[in-house]
């Protein structure tokens, strides 16, 4: 399944009375041993899980993991793709839902009547959608970056017919304002030649910006970056629109003859630092925002619930995977964790698949801050922005 907003909604919605097993492996190819070390957690998680389950459901599960021995195999089989792998399981019913991503996963095995969302969307922070187009004296690339992987996927070919335009190879004479002859110039013909040129290429560049906006609706890119020499880059984001749903981002990379796995590995600092000021001016215009602010979780839920919330904020250290649930951790629907703060982990993470669930359901954004995003201690790492 390809992440983007129509499989976060269906994987938020995806419910089974039976249960929905949630597999989750960190296929990291620098972890070595006998077998994948993410097979091994894998198969102690699983097991781990039929033990803390009830008798009929035990059954259920074990039918169920027969079925998907195939499926499983290929989820930690260390040539499949991607990094960071993950299987939706519904018990009731044959379907099935894959994810594969180059961001890391963490490993997890969950089992409850909703899909266990926390670890997909604590990498979508990481690695949200982000469109690139590259710019150069033959139009323009562009390409389509999210959770490490890169393709390119439409461009814009400059073609100019120069045929029937004269060009000189001597010197132009040079006259005053009145006509009369000065002498010669020192620039040639061929200079204003490269110039009408150049001015031709700029307004291509320039009218591009409907192709662009066009992708960024149907991409649903979080960043648009544009790189290539500084005036080409200008030319071809001055037309944008103001109402342009993403962030635009202005780099000076020369990249016209990289590969697409060549030109993402360039950006990737930039594109670290554009999601990182992005989420500090989000935490600083929450601290600035009320009374159209909610504040931890039980304002924030009541909001949500009554389709007020414009914007979710949530702290990726708060109520996610990776820092406050240990890798390898079964979750079993109903079953405390004997660990206090691993069950109350635990708890906060359902919570914030709930507070996702909703925002989605009434088309607010959804933002996982990064931790150099600074919330207020109020907050507690939950906030939202308010419709009204």
């Amino acid at each position: 399944m390809p992440m983007d907003r129509e499989t976060q909604l269906r994987l938020v919605n995806l419910r089974d009375d039976t249960g929905v097993l949630s597999l989750y492996v960190n296929a990291d190819p620098k972890q070595v041993g006998s077998q994948p070390p993410w097979k091994n957690r894998l198969e102690k998680g699983v097991k781990l899980l039929l033990e803390s389950v009830d008798g009929s459901t035990r059954s259920a599960l074990d039918r169920r993991l027969h079925d998907l021995e195939l499926e499983i195999e290929q989820l930690v089989r260390p040539g499949s793709p991607g990094i960071g792998r993950a299987l939706f399981v519904p018990l009731s019913n044959g379907e099935t839902f894959h994810v594969e991503m180059q961001t890391p996963l963490t490993d997890r095995v969950a089992f409850a009547p909703r899909s266990h969302i926390a670890p997909m969307f604590a990498a979508w922070a990481e690695g949200s959608p982000c469109g690139i187009a590259v710019v150069d004296g033959r139009g323009m690339r562009i390409l389509d970056s999210r959770f490490g992987q890169c393709e390119e996927i439409s461009g814009l070919a400059f073609e100019l017919a120069t045929e029937e335009w004269r060009e000189f190879a001597g010197p132009a004479t040079q006259r005053s304002a009145w006509g009369k002859k000065e002498g010669q110039s020192s620039s040639s013909q061929r200079d204003l030649f490269d110039f009408r040129i150049a001015e031709h290429l700029a307004r291509f560049l320039a009218a591009a910006h409907t192709t662009l906006e066009a992708h960024v609706a149907a991409f649903g890119w979080e960043f648009l970056v544009l790189t290539g020499e500084p005036e080409l880059v200008e030319s071809a984001s001055k037309a944008l629109s103001n109402s342009l749903k993403t962030e635009v981002v202005a780099s000076q990379l020369v990249l016209s003859h990289a590969t697409p796995a060549q030109i993402e590995h360039a950006l990737a600092p930039e594109m670290i630092q554009a999601r990182r000021h992005r989420d500090e001016r989000l935490a600083a215009d929450f601290a600035e925002a009320p009374p159209k602010a909610a504040l931890g979780s039980t304002a924030v839920l009541e909001a949500l619930q009554g389709g007020r919330v414009d914007r979710l904020l949530l702290k990726n250290d708060s109520v996610w995977s990776g820092h406050r649930i240990p890798a390898g951790s079964v979750l079993a629907d109903g079953i405390v964790p004997g660990d206090p703060d691993l069950a109350t982990a635990v708890a906060e993470a359902r919570l914030g698949e709930q507070m996702i669930e909703l925002a989605l359901g009434t088309d607010a954004s959804v933002s996982i801050l990064s931790d150099d995003a600074q919330m207020s201690e109020k907050a507690e790492g939950i906030g939202a922005f308010l419709r009204w």
